[in-house]
């Protein structure tokens, strides 16, 4: 038994100047959202995939992945992200563990999924990231006010990785607590729970903006050149 991945593509792309979900964007003649499935589908410790759509688009998402033997259901989305998650985990099988990724991050590594599922086996909560490159400065009414030491600061990544059973109870006290947070180790962390990490890679990004799109081309040309 292996790990469900659970990932919403509900969103827009209106950062991007687009009137559409930007996880239909093609690079490379695949659709970003494709990119990103291709992953879990290649790692052998993925069981299932699950989707969020937004409504208008939910047959679109499921003629897209009509072939693949991973993909077992598209959900409606919901406004927020928080609640696109919440819908697929409540509609779901229950299983084990859960990856929750977002789709418009299509450069995820199998090192990075074998790292979280091995893992979460033993800590319940797992993250990824990258460490902090730039110095980061904390402002007050236009002045600094402190420098914060970068070997304290993390930048989180997806995929996140809990048993089912926590991150169930994560999202239903988030729930009942109307509590909003931007990720889903918030969630865990917001009842005491600790939340372990390993670490990503600075290729892992989420495409976001134009620029994101241009790095990500750029990523797909070095793997090209160096038959990654």
């Amino acid at each position: 038994m292996g790990y469900v991945a659970v990932i919403p593509a509900a969103g827009l792309g209106k950062r991007m100047g687009y009137d559409y979900n930007k996880v239909f964007i093609q690079i490379n003649e695949m659709a970003i959202i494709q990119m990103t499935i291709e992953q879990f589908e290649k790692d052998r410790n993925c069981d299932a995939i699950y989707l969020a759509a937004r409504k208008e688009e939910m047959d679109s998402m499921i003629d897209l992945f009509s072939s693949s033997h991973k993909v077992k259901g598209v959900f409606e989305g919901g406004n927020e992200r928080q609640h696109s998650i919440f819908n697929v985990l409540k509609n779901i099988p229950e299983c084990e563990y859960v990856l929750i990724h977002d789709g418009a991050r299509p450069f995820v590594s199998q090192d990075i999924l074998f790292e979280l599922y091995e893992n979460v086996k033993h800590k319940s909560a797992v993250i990824c990231g990258v460490k902090v490159k730039d110095t980061i400065k904390r402002i007050e009414d236009g002045k600094v006010k402190e420098t914060v030491p970068r070997d304290e600061l993390f930048v989180t990544h997806t995929p996140q990785a809990f048993s089912y059973d926590l991150i169930m109870r994560a999202y239903s006290e988030a729930e009942k607590n109307n509590l909003s947070v931007t990720d889903d180790a918030g969630m865990v962390e917001s009842l005491g729970e600790d939340v372990h990490v390993v670490t990503s890679n600075y290729d892992n990004i989420k495409i976001t903006t134009m620029e994101d799109l241009i790095m990500a081309e750029a990523i797909i040309k070095r793997m090209v050149d160096h038959h990654v």
